[in-house]
């Protein structure tokens, strides 16, 4: 009773649906290359994608009936890359805790910038140049936010999907986590999408709404994926956990079901007292920024680490010029600023190789100021 009165009370002063932080930027994107989507109607799988022929965009439909009976293909014009991959078998929800990996790759915020997310991931080889696994049984952790803002969010999303399936038959990882952008997305808050995607809708006969739903393979991908996870002594979220959240009691399974449950909701139409907490735009694990924004005491920090049952908590959201070290390293920050470091030719991550923590650049360059003080006990 007391749990649920002080959550009560301290949500009624925050606002349901505060989401946006500033304004969109001015979008002069139009209709071009996009897909493949995959939607499920009936019995029948129906791919849909579109292909620059010249000046001009050509739309291809194409229907199946089984899942193995077909071969992907993202093709990047811009870039002239182009990967292919097949659908898995079944989607399954995620582990929420795993062992500690001798070597794991950390980024997030790559919304849709999939130049910046490419040289990133052969920098670290965590892939080759033709977009296969070489990371062996290594993990690649990414913590959310890979919708919006960019134009090739489509093929980012194929190749982390690509990447898992490949990751996992070499003993490795891939940890997709969720992002308040994801979140929006799915909730049909659409300020941050790109004119692109709006044409695109208009061209492929599909609402935008239609193509992160559950008919959708995309959608469903992204149904099985959790809010936080823990990593040995690391815990992962996007946007971080508040002494609030942390006040609740769940545990961080408690929170994934709290946000496969309600993920795909109105902000409004959220009703439970905990879900609320777990989806609020300034406390809840997609939005919280105050950790990252160097606001809290050590007490806070302590008693969010004991919650989750970590020495480290690692973050984005909030951007930050490098991998930044708070509170005695126990808050990592890696919201970089991918579009301008990709302007400026130099590309940063945070690394972690045998206990060690990295800031890793796309060229494979390793620094440690901070080495000495934080190596992992084994």
């Amino acid at each position: 009773m007391l749990l649920k009165s002080f959550v009560n009370i301290a949500l009624l002063g925050l606002m349901p649906v505060a989401l946006y932080a500033g304004k969109p930027p001015v979008d002069i994107s139009k209709a071009d290359a996009d897909g493949p989507h995959v939607f499920y109607r009936g019995k029948n799988i129906i791919v849909k994608s579109i292909e620059r022929k010249d000046t001009a965009n050509v739309v291809h439909v194409k229907e199946y009936s089984k899942r193995e009976d077909f071969l992907l293909t993202c093709k990047l014009p811009e870039l002239g890359d182009q990967f292919s991959f097949q659908l898995k078998n079944k989607l399954r929800n995620e582990k929420d805790q795993y062992a500690l990996p001798d070597q794991m790759l950390v980024l997030s915020d790559i919304e849709g910038n999939f130049e910046a997310f490419k040289l990133i991931l052969t920098g670290a080889k965590v892939m080759g140049p033709d977009f296969n696994w070489t990371f062996g049984q290594g993990h690649l952790v990414l913590i959310g936010d890979f919708f919006d803002r960019g134009l090739n969010v489509t093929e980012c999303l194929w190749l982390i999907y690509k990447l898992e399936y490949e990751a996992e038959a070499a003993g490795g990882k891939v940890h997709f986590i969720l992002g308040n952008h994801e979140v929006m997305n799915l909730g049909g808050y659409y300020d941050y999408v790109r004119n692109k995607y709006k044409e695109n809708a208009q061209l492929l006969g599909e609402e935008y709404s239609l193509w992160y739903d559950d008919r959708s393979e995309l959608g469903r991908w992204l149904r099985t994926k959790n809010a936080v996870e823990k990593i040995g002594d690391y815990v992962f979220c996007h946007g971080g956990i508040s002494p609030l959240l942390a006040a609740t009691g769940l545990s961080l399974t408690d929170i994934n079901n709290i946000a496969r449950e309600n993920l795909g909701k109105y902000q409004e139409d959220i009703q439970d007292s905990l879900a609320r907490v777990v989806f609020d735009t300034h406390e809840g694990i997609f939005w919280y920024r105050a950790a990252a924004k160097n606001k809290l005491n050590d007490q806070e920090v302590d008693k969010i680490l004991r919650f989750a049952g970590a020495k480290r908590m690692v973050i984005g959201h909030t951007l930050v010029p490098d991998v930044t070290l708070l509170y005695d390293g126990r808050v990592v920050c890696v919201d970089l600023y991918h579009d301008e470091n990709l302007r400026l030719g130099l590309l940063k991550t945070l690394y972690i190789d045998n206990g060690y923590m990295y800031s890793l650049d796309h060229k494979g360059e390793k620094t440690s100021p901070f080495v000495a003080a934080f190596k992992e006990k084994k």
